[in-house]
Order: structure tokens, then sequence, then C-alpha cells
């Protein structure tokens, strides 16, 4: 009651942070607070049950924070989706202790969500929820669920599986999404490296804070659909299919064509096949002209040793030398 006096006092207060506030889990009447756009309440012990009444008073938030509240349930009063709260974008549930993804479902239908702040939870898996009704908790008007939701933060859970990381790309919207310090993150832990995930995640913009440009996802995407090649020959299609959802769809994309069987050569014929065709051409200002050579080189070829034979092939000595890649 003190903070909502405080609040029709200020008429311009906008951003109103309680962080460290322990409060009482209930009020009577409440005054309609436009003004308050941004509320915190990190470490205040707050429930769920206190958040479904703050949603009257604070009908025009566009900012909730609710970080350290130990709200792993989330309790609607009326059906499973949380609703009203018309005009919230960011819903802040960092550290919280959630284990189960089905309290997020809670959230889907959230009409103006764009962020949601997962970071330091327990959640082991994530799936898209497609076998929700339709129509949500907005009446007759049919939305995808998470319809506007673009940012999506799931740094330091317990995410360890690739169907979490493959529904990802059935969210509408989301284009900046965070997994790392998750196991499905961490190579260390038989994770995938970040070309494996740019790969998967086939409209993500940017990914653990860092822009994946257009460069970047053509050779991730490329070199994913080489590492599934080498490793998918004995599996059946509708496996393959099951265990990399886009490889097929990237396949056709990059116009990328099943290497043909060489099983038949041997010796030096098979040899020579496997070799990877370079130009080399010199370019330091003081060299003079020298003409551009092609060689072909076996493909565990090191960048060490390209250098050692670079030095041997243009008689190079004490030069520290430079590698260029020049693309086509």
């Amino acid at each position: 009651q003190d903070i909502f006096s405080l609040c029709q006092a200020l008429p311009s207060l906008e951003v109103l942070d309680l962080t460290n506030n322990t409060m009482e889990n209930d009020f009577v009447e409440s005054p309609l607070l436009k003004n308050i756009r941004v509320l915190v309440l990190n470490n205040c012990g707050v429930t769920w049950e206190l958040i479904e009444k703050l949603k009257v008073p604070f009908a025009c938030l566009t900012d909730l924070h609710l970080i350290w509240n130990k709200l792993n349930i989330i309790t609607t009063p009326a059906g499973n989706f949380v609703q009203g709260f018309d005009t919230l974008r960011l819903l802040n549930l960092e550290d919280n202790h959630i284990v189960s993804w089905d309290e997020m479902v809670k959230l889907s239908y959230l009409r103006s969500l764009e962020q949601l702040h997962l970071n330091k939870n327990k959640i082991k898996h994530v799936r898209y929820p497609s076998n929700l009704p339709s129509s949500g908790s907005l009446g007759d008007v049919a939305v995808p669920a998470f319809e506007k939701l673009q940012v999506l933060l799931l740094g330091s859970n317990e995410i360890e599986d690739f169907p979490s990381v493959d529904s990802l790309n059935l969210f509408p919207s989301l284009m900046d999404v965070r997994i790392s310090d998750n196991p499905i993150a961490d190579p260390a832990k038989g994770g995938a490296p970040r070309f494996v995930l740019v790969a998967r995640l086939g409209n993500v913009k940017i990914l653990n804070g860092s822009e994946v440009s257009a460069r970047e996802r053509r050779e991730a995407e490329i070199r994913y659909i080489r590492l599934v090649m080498g490793k998918a020959e004995s599996s059946d299609p509708e496996l393959l299919k099951q265990l990399h959802p886009r490889f097929a769809e990237l396949k056709a994309f990059h116009g990328i064509e099943d290497e043909k069987p060489t099983s038949r050569m041997s010796g030096p014929q098979k040899m020579a096949s496997g070799l990877i065709s370079i130009t080399l051409k010199c370019v330091g200002p003081s060299m003079g002209e020298k003409q551009p050579l092609t060689k072909k080189l076996p493909p565990a070829t090191t960048v060490g040793k390209l250098k050692s034979l670079c030095e041997s092939f243009f008689k190079l000595k004490d030069i520290k030398l430079r590698l260029f890649l020049e693309e086509e």
C-alpha cells in the first residue's frame, strides 16, 4: 500500500525498482498506475499469485524483472495460460530455479512479449508448444504460441539434447538465442561446436551474444552438411531426417551432391582423387612478379605445413609469412 501511495504522489515516475525489498504477498485495493513502465522486483520474495494481482494496477508495464524469487511454478487463476499484461515486452525470470519448460508454456499468449530471459535456471528440455489450441487465450483470433518472441535467453541451464535446439526453429519470430553454458553447447561435454548450432538454427541472427553474418552462416551450413555426409553413410533417410531436420533442405539450398563412390580406385589413382587443388599467389611488395602456382595437396594439410610449403615453392627465407584466403 505504501508503494501505491508513493507512485500516485509521483505521476511522472516510469521506472520502479524495489530490488531486495521483501514484501507481503497480499493487498486489497489498488489504484491504476498507468505511468509505471518498468517494474523491478528482484529478490523480493514474491510469488506468481502476487504477480497475477499486480497486472491490474500495473496495466501498462513494458518490462518486468523477477530475478531471484524462486518462481519455479507459474500459477494461473483460470485456464493454463497467463492472461493480461497486454503491453509487456520483456519478462526477466533469470535465476529462479525453473526446472520444467511446461511452466514457460503458460506464457505462450502474452500478446506483446518480445524478450524472455531465462538464464541461470535448471531447464533440461525446450519444446515449441505445437499442440496448444490455436486460439490460445485471445478469444476467437487464431494466433501462434509466442507469436512475437524475438529474444530467448537460455544460458547456464541444463539443456543437453538436439531436439531442444531444433525446436527453436518453430518459434515464429525468434532471432536472438543464448544457449551458452549448457551441455549441448559445450564440446568438452559432448555438445556441439558453434558452427553446428548456427547450421541447425536457420533463422537466428544473434547466437550467444555474437552476430551470425551471412558468410558465417554459409560456411557453417556447408561444413555441417559435410559433417553429416561423412557420418551418415549407413543411416536410413527417415532416421537422418529425425536426427538432422535441416540437412536435406541445406543440401539442396547449397547444391551439394552426394559424393560418388570411389571403391574401384586403388593405389596412386585413389590417392590423387582425394587431393585438393589450391592456387598460391605470392603478393609480398618486395617479391617482384612471380607466377601463381597451382598445387594439389591432401585435405589433411595444416596451415603450418602450407606455410612451410610456400617458403620452399617461392624460395622465401627469413620472412614472416602470412596467408590470406581470396574467395571466388
